[in-house]
């Protein structure tokens, strides 16, 4: 598979879901990384308890000059509501040349987050994309505690340029992570759109957390949302 498109029809197609190119081609907020397994399991730990009483969120983001602060800001508040099930209360942000920064958050439970955010990681570069939450009883992360960088599934090591593969769907092979989170999430959407009205409330309260944030920057001071 080449496109995101592509995917997507393929998938409602092999499951009967019925659709029109309207379906297809229409836009709506969905904050696709929760349809993301990593980011589910986390949620399911802190869900059962299995990580017991989380008191600390440490998030990071770092990617090249394509992505905008501000969105790498909406999608990380997302996930830290996301897999904690709570709201952002409050958060102090300050951010370098509107490339970089860090936002400390806190959560309508008390919890308290760092947010690390940047866009200059070198064109080509792979992301850094951690989330770790550390508990009571517990440290969960999605990714080894002692990786810095991302691991791939398969190295091919050539003398004209090494090659790195890692296919995390059993069935949209080909394309990005980013692109298979697009494209399960739509497909999701489309098999139960009841979900239309959640997804457009959550994305007014982020863009306004997001805002906050940007303020809080300009500001130098902390903002109760």
């Amino acid at each position: 598979m080449k496109t995101e498109k592509e995917g997507l029809v393929w998938l409602l197609n092999k499951y009967d879901v019925p659709y029109t190119e309207e379906d297809i081609d229409a836009h709506v907020p969905l904050q696709p990384w929760r349809c993301t397994r990593k980011y589910v399991e986390l949620r399911n730990l802190v869900k059962s308890g299995t990580v017991e009483h989380p008191c600390l969120l440490r998030f990071c983001h770092l990617t090249d000059s394509g992505t905008s602060l501000e969105d790498l800001l909406y999608r990380e508040f997302d996930l830290a509501e996301f897999i904690t099930g709570q709201k952002i209360a409050a958060l102090h942000a300050a951010f370098t040349d509107g490339r970089s920064g860090s936002v400390i958050i806190r959560l309508d439970n008390g919890v308290v987050g760092s947010v690390e955010v940047g866009n200059q990681i070198p064109c080509g570069e792979p992301e850094v994309d951690r989330h770790e939450i550390v508990a009571r009883r517990g440290v969960a992360s999605d990714i080894a505690v002692d990786t810095q960088i991302p691991q791939q599934s398969i190295y091919l090591f050539k003398t004209d340029g090494d090659e790195v593969y890692k296919d995390t769907d059993s069935e949209l092979f080909g394309l990005s992570d980013v692109q298979i989170e697009n494209v399960r999430a739509k497909f999701a959407f489309l098999k139960d759109r009841a979900s239309k009205d959640a997804h457009l409330a959550q994305d007014a309260w982020i863009r306004k957390v997001v805002k906050a944030a940007l303020e809080s920057n300009e500001t130098k001071k902390k903002i109760t949302l």
